[in-house]
């Protein structure tokens, strides 16, 4: 089943093949490639291609991961989504292009994909990591009501070509925050 999230300023959507060129042109950024472990240093429209052909499509939410195209007025700025870890857990991840950040777009793309793991997805607790010298993301999470867990583990990144000491967080059900100015509806409603 497909889905739209829509908050007051943003729509994610499934992603397309026709956001590849859009996705190649976002993800061509050091700091996207150090601060997410999917990402490579060098990111091309066949990475975009796979990944979107993995992820979009028919194919969204397949392995119970659902990744969104975060559009502002109708242009890609951002990437988020939700994966299930185990039953009733699911963990996000999001990055935002170089040009959009600093204006509250990460929490609030954040705080879509975990109102929609808590709301689509059942979960009960739902998980996040950043890299220790990335305290920027440990801090929108912190807006979205995640908390450390007291662990780390080390990640791959593959923008870093090595493994990356990760701060764990976390929030469950009961202390998340429903924001009523996000919708989530079937893409064909």
């Amino acid at each position: 089943m497909m889905f739209l999230i829509e908050t007051s300023d943003l729509r994610l959507r499934p992603l397309s093949i026709d956001d590849a060129d859009q996705f190649v042109a976002l993800c061509n950024d050091i700091d996207i490639a150090r601060n997410t472990s999917r990402i490579s240093r060098s990111y091309a429209r066949d990475d975009a291609d796979a990944f979107i052909e993995r992820r979009g499509g028919d194919n969204f939410g397949a392995e119970n991961e659902y990744v969104f195209a975060v559009c502002q007025h109708g242009k890609i700025v951002a990437c988020a989504g939700s994966r299930q870890t185990q039953p009733g857990v699911c963990e996000i991840g999001y990055w935002v292009g170089a040009d959009y950040r600093g204006c509250g777009i990460a929490t609030a793309s954040a705080r879509a994909v975990t109102q929609f793991a808590f709301e689509t997805m059942a979960a009960e607790k739902v998980t996040a990591g950043f890299f220790v010298d990335n305290p920027t993301s440990g801090r929108v999470l912190e807006r979205v009501g995640f908390t450390k867990t007291g662990e780390t583990e080390m990640l791959y990144s593959h923008g870093r070509e090595c493994e990356v000491e990760t701060i764990r967080v976390a929030v469950g059900r009961s202390q998340f925050q429903l924001c009523s100015e996000i919708v989530i509806r079937s893409a064909g409603s």
